[in-house]
């Protein structure tokens, strides 16, 4: 009995060694979203977009910044006016808080490089 009981352990060690080393390294772990809290605008990235929250990670920053988005909130990308539902994740964007509640956002403006403009097609003469 003895004998079975200590297999047994071997057996379950083994498996367990087998199996950790086939895990891979662990996830990187995402800092939660900081709120709002001051007056300033915030550029940067575009990490997650809703009806209803943005948050924008700027660079350098450890964590990325979220503001609420209401029905005041204007939307433009490249100057023209927009829907949230037509903004992207990954996207740079400017963010400006509402003057009397930091943590809504005002406006938020995208501006997207030109893309390259295709040659002219050639016209036989």
């Amino acid at each position: 009995m003895k004998k079975l009981t200590c297999l047994t352990l071997l057996i379950l060690f083994g498996t367990f060694l087998g199996n950790a080393q086939e895990a891979s390294a662990p996830a990187k772990i995402k800092k939660p979203a900081v709120t709002n809290s001051t007056a300033e605008a915030v550029t940067g990235k575009i990490g997650y977009v809703s009806d209803k929250k943005i948050t924008v990670k700027a660079k350098g920053a450890e964590a990325s910044t979220a503001f609420l988005i209401d029905a005041e909130t204007k939307v433009t990308v490249n100057g023209e006016a927009k829907a949230v539902a037509d903004l992207k994740k990954g996207w740079s964007a400017s963010v400006t808080p509402n003057a009397t509640n930091f943590p809504t956002a005002a406006v938020i403006a995208v501006t997207k490089a030109a893309g390259t403009a295709e040659s002219p097609a050639k016209t036989e003469e």
